[in-house]
Parts: C-alpha cells; sequence; structure tokens
C-alpha cells in the first residue's frame, strides 16, 4: 500500500501509548501523577516513537474503580491538574507529532454524580429516566455479572427512589439510559467539549454494554443501538474530520465486525474507527508460552478485513488488562502457567505486580471466564506497578 494513500488515515500506523496518569509521572511532588509531570515526559515518550497518547479517566470521581466512576464529564481530578493543564499536555503532545485521544465512559456514572442523585430523589426528577429504573428486576433483563466476586446481581434497589436501579458492572456505578435522547444529546456534548479542547478521539468504554437497551420497558420498540453509533461517529466526524472511535468491543470476530458500520466491507466506517483485536492478542499469548508463532499467523490468516477505512488495533495489553475469555480452558492453563497471580491480588486485579494471569472467577457463558476483558487493576493494595502503560500498535 502507497504512503500517500494512508498519510491522512493516521490511525493506520499509529503507535499509541496507554497511561493512567495518576501513576505516570508526579509534577508536584505530592506522591500522585499529574498532568505536569506527564508534560514533563512527553520528550521521553516521543523517543520511544509513539505518535498517540492514549488517556485512562482524569476526571472528578470518588476513585473507587480507578477513575472509571465519575461525577463530571467537564472537569479534571484536581488531583491531576486543571483544565489548563490538560490543553498544556495537548498542545505539547502536538509539538511533538502527537496526537491524544481519551477514555469515552458514559455507559455509566458515579452513584455520587449530580445527575443520579436529582434522579433518585423524586420520580419527577428531569434526570430520573436518565437511568434504567424497574419496580423489580425484569426476568428478561439483562443477563450476566462481570464482577461475580464483588457483585452478586445487576440491579439495585434505591430506598430513596423506591425502584431498582440497573448497574453492569459495580453496584455504584448505575448504568445511563441511552435509549433516552436527552442523554443522548449529552454524550454528543460531551464529546464535543473534549474535542474542542485538542483531543483526536476517543477510546469507547465497554461498546456492547454501552449499546445495550435490555431491561427497558420498550426494548422491542427502541430503534436499533448500531443506529446511535452510527450517530455518534457521524458527529465526531463533523467535529473533526480525523478524529477516530477506538472501541473496545471484546467479542468474536464475526460479532464484533458489525460494530465497524460498513456492511459491505468498504468505504469509511459508519461507527467505530478501529476495534481492538481481544483474539489476535489472545492468540499472541499462547504463541509466546508455546514458543512457537503458529497460533497467532492462523488467527491472523482468518481475521476478516475490515472496512478499508477502519483497522484493527493489535495490541499486547490493554493498559493492565488480560483477558484470556476466548481461549479454551486447556489453552488458558498453559497460557496461566509461566505467568501466575501474586498472592495480592484479588480476582479481579488481573495484572498485580507484574503478573498476567485474568481473573478465572468470571462468567464467560460455559468457561467460567469474564467475558467483559478483566479489569483494570484497581485494588488499591495492589502494587502500583501493575497499573503500568500499554503499546498499542495499528
Amino acid at each position: 500500500m502507497r504512503l500517500t494513500q494512508t498519510s491522512d488515515l493516521w490511525w493506520k500506523n499509529a503507535v499509541i501509548y496507554c497511561l493512567d496518569i495518576e501513576t505516570y509521572a508526579d509534577g508536584n511532588g505530592d506522591g500522585c501523577g499529574d498532568f505536569r509531570g506527564l508534560i514533563q515526559q512527553i520528550d521521553h515518550l516521543d523517543r520511544l516513537g509513539v505518535t498517540c497518547l492514549w488517556l485512562m479517566p482524569f476526571f472528578p470521581t470518588p476513585d473507587r474503580d480507578d477513575g472509571y466512576d465519575i461525577t463530571d464529564f467537564y472537569g479534571v481530578d484536581e488531583r491531576l491538574g486543571t483544565l489548563g493543564d490538560m490543553v498544556e499536555l495537548v498542545r505539547t503532545a502536538r509539538d511533538r507529532g502527537m496526537r491524544v485521544i481519551a477514555d469515552l465512559v458514559v455507559n455509566h456514572t458515579s452513584a455520587q454524580h449530580p445527575w443520579f442523585q436529582s434522579a433518585r430523589s423524586s420520580p419527577d426528577s428531569p434526570y430520573r429516566d436518565w437511568y434504567v429504573w424497574q419496580d423489580e428486576p425484569p426476568a428478561d433483563g439483562p443477563q450476566g455479572v462481570v464482577f461475580p466476586d464483588q457483585e452478586t446481581g445487576l440491579w439495585e434497589y434505591d430506598k430513596k427512589a423506591k425502584q431498582y436501579y440497573l448497574h453492569r458492572f459495580y453496584k455504584h456505578q448505575p448504568d445511563l439510559n441511552v435509549a433516552n435522547p436527552a442523554v443522548r444529546d449529552e454524550v454528543a456534548r460531551i464529546m464535543g467539549f473534549w474535542m474542542q479542547l485538542g483531543l483526536s478521539g476517543f477510546r469507547v468504554d465497554a461498546v456492547p454494554f454501552f449499546l445495550e437497551t435490555d431491561g427497558q420497558d420498550d426494548a422491542t420498540a427502541l430503534p436499533d443501538p448500531h443506529d446511535y453509533l452510527a450517530d455518534l461517529s457521524a458527529f465526531l466526524r463533523r467535529r473533526n474530520g480525523d478524529a477516530v472511535l477506538l472501541g473496545e468491543v471484546n467479542l468474536p470476530y464475526p460479532d464484533t465486525m458489525p460494530f465497524f458500520g460498513a456492511n459491505d466491507g468498504g468505504g469509511s466506517t459508519d461507527e467505530l474507527t478501529m476495534c481492538f483485536d481481544f483474539i489476535g492478542m489472545q492468540q499472541m499469548y499462547l504463541a509466546l508460552a508455546r514458543g512457537d508463532a503458529e497460533p497467532l499467523a492462523e488467527t491472523l490468516r482468518q481475521r476478516p478485513d475490515p472496512p478499508e477505512d477502519g483497522h484493527w488495533a493489535t495490541f499486547v495489553r490493554n493498559h493492565d488488562e488480560l483477558t484470556l475469555d476466548k481461549l479454551t480452558d486447556a489453552q488458558r492453563k498453559e497460557v496461566s502457567t509461566p505467568w501466575g497471580p501474586t498472592r495480592t491480588c484479588s480476582s479481579t486485579a488481573a495484572a498485580c505486580a507484574g503478573a498476567c494471569r485474568p481473573c478465572s472467577t468470571g462468567t464467560s457463558a460455559g468457561s467460567g471466564w469474564s467475558t467483559a476483558c478483566c479489569s483494570p487493576c484497581r485494588e488499591r493494595r495492589c502494587s502500583t506497578t501493575a497499573r503500568r502503560s500499554a503499546w498499542v500498535r495499528t
């Protein structure tokens, strides 16, 4: 392929570096990483060959889930800096030829978010329908507990609201109702805000869960969730023609392809620009464990071609997480033997103190392994070296 065919599709050859600002570099000596510390390391990252920074959540948060429990989508956690510091990072990175993307975590909020506090206060709250409520957990609602060692179900009764609310992850992270047009508009507003400050796109967290409408009383009458993802993608391109959506879709290849959105397999992507190649990543670890490249080579031969303007994101680790849910039990044992967990790790902390083994108490159908791609190392007792950054080669 000629260079001129990809020169305006920067994600085709990008080297993406994921990092957690909180644990990366301390710029003011308070023991917590921050934007100013990261800025001082930009030249180091440039020398490594990084062309795009992917920032894990840096928003205001109670920090019960390593920043994925957000209380304000338009701010910066005061421990990490200010909006001004964030803009300085983007400007400095751009000066070194690097783009910056960030996590888009809009499938849920923190239970402490003002939207949820208002929603639970009264049935007449303007934010009540921003979340998914039921008088009783529906029998035909979503199934499968993502963190079975932490949660026993997907619905939590709220005494103040006198109803159950849906939480796909932790009970302190109520799910947003993406079927609500007001929520959809707000998500677009959040994206537009951060792009206006210089971001070149987003890594979309837990895309299948984000689009899920199970549990809604009128789920069968709702529009196709993929249409909503296409709307977000169109909005992104209107605001910034070279911005990207990098999707976390941990599904088999045939089930992942629709998230690109181009049914004919060619032309521009209608939904996600890139999807993580979870299948290839897992086969890579199997190949490493065996000392034989054939498992990875065979997977790459079978991997379907993405749309012309889309791309598979080939990665080694998704920040600190590792999932092996698409391997057989025997294959997982092969991979787990060389790299076992330390005794200080909980079963959901998949990558503590340099360990590589994923949690083994998840709920993948019939396999006993998590389908949600094991959570980032969010246990504070685990070594911060586990929350290290990771490479994504596209």
